[in-house]
């Protein structure tokens, strides 16, 4: 287990679908001995058979999710890593509104290597998201000076070793 420093202690580990979040994000937590959460528990019956049709989420659908993630988030003591897309700084702003103090990390990869593994996901029922709507999420991922980038290249507790030392050099 790392010492972890006071403004490290939430971290949204963000990307598009099939980025590397839930992986990267289970190893960071075990890093830190914190909490995992993933964004996609939170999700609403509705939006999920919306992006299991192929129908991108658009702005009105985050609004309650959002909510919740913040919400849940500002409720936790322990370290705590979220898995969630955040693709837009509006959307991190918002969870910043309702839990101060929140670290992001932007995972990239390889277009075609994260169209793969989405569409390995589906057809092995793992995941409801289908790769039809990675160029959607593309599309709207906004990248700025409040995340930090982090490439998902290497074994995920390097990948994960490496989101530590990125925040670790961070200040809030």
């Amino acid at each position: 287990m790392q010492s972890v420093p006071t403004h490290c202690k939430k971290i949204v580990v963000a990307g598009v679908s099939g980025s590397g979040k839930t992986t990267i994000g289970l190893e960071l937590a075990h890093l830190l001995d914190g909490e995992f959460v993933d964004a996609d528990d939170f999700h609403s019956k509705a939006a999920v058979e919306k992006m299991a049709s192929g129908q991108p989420l658009d702005d009105g659908d985050r609004v309650d999710w959002l909510s919740a993630l913040g919400k849940s988030l500002a409720e936790r003591e322990r370290p705590t890593v979220l898995a969630c897309s955040a693709l837009k700084k509006a959307y991190r702003d918002r969870l910043r509104e309702l839990c101060g103090g929140l670290n992001f990390v932007l995972l990239k990869a390889d277009s075609e290597e994260i169209r793969l593994r989405m569409e390995e996901r589906s057809q092995n029922g793992e995941h409801y998201m289908p790769s039809s709507l990675l160029d959607s999420q593309l599309a709207i991922l906004e990248e700025g000076d409040d995340v930090t980038i982090v490439e998902n290249v290497g074994p995920p507790e390097d990948v994960a070793a490496r989101v530590f030392g990125a925040v670790s050099r961070q200040q809030v």
